[in-house]
């Protein structure tokens, strides 16, 4: 196993920068913490639109992911208009590929989008431009994740200590292994957000 360090960089999302987009898309999550910088992005004007997604919780089928952040958005003054709710997914992967339909048919193809994202969640990264393949810079919105077993907060410095650490651990050798195998394509992080090696060779038509 990597020392932790390596763990860390590896995984990490986060990539310097933060500008204007075509689009905020915000990955499912039952946290409230999510779209806090969906929200700050918004309204620093950095894009006209939010995507929001996630399906019935597994662990809480109670709540839709996409419709908790919808309304939380709302009481922050974002009018429902200017978001999108995609409310069938259970994965990261159908984050992205359920949205798709609903993105193509509010607007053009997006060449950039402001991702949100937990600070480990690189693979989401890679997986967006997998899935919207017009996409040629992704700006990174991270946050800071509670841990699972006792909700305390921590970041790429403190998670070795965490309880989340086997599920940092376990991320990075799935990541490595669906880049190496070249399941996701390669990204590049740049002092300008994550950018697509080959846009124009995976752009929908």
């Amino acid at each position: 196993m990597a020392v932790a360090d390596d763990i860390a960089d590896f995984v990490d999302a986060s990539a310097p920068g933060l500008d204007r987009a075509d689009l905020i898309f915000v990955f499912g999550s039952t946290l409230p913490d999510a779209i806090a910088p969906a929200a700050r992005a918004f309204h620093d004007g950095l894009a006209p639109l939010i995507v929001l997604t996630g399906g019935p919780n597994r662990r809480n089928p109670t709540i839709v992911e996409s419709d908790a952040h919808a309304r939380l958005l709302q009481a922050q003054g974002i009018p429902p208009d200017r978001m999108l709710i995609e409310r069938r997914s259970q994965t990261s992967r159908e984050n992205v590929l359920f949205a798709r339909p609903l993105i193509e048919e509010r607007c053009d193809a997006p060449r950039t989008v402001i991702a949100v994202v937990k600070w480990w969640q690189r693979r989401q990264i890679h997986q967006l431009a997998a899935g919207l393949p017009c996409v040629e810079r992704i700006y990174a919105a991270t946050w800071n994740p509670p841990a699972r077993a006792d909700g305390r907060a921590y970041d790429r410095i403190t998670w070795a200590s965490s309880s989340d650490r086997p599920r940092i651990e376990a991320e990075f050798d799935y990541l490595t292994k669906l880049l190496s195998g070249g399941e996701l394509p390669p990204l590049d992080r740049t002092e300008a957000g994550w950018t697509s090696t080959a846009p124009d060779a995976r752009c929908w038509s």
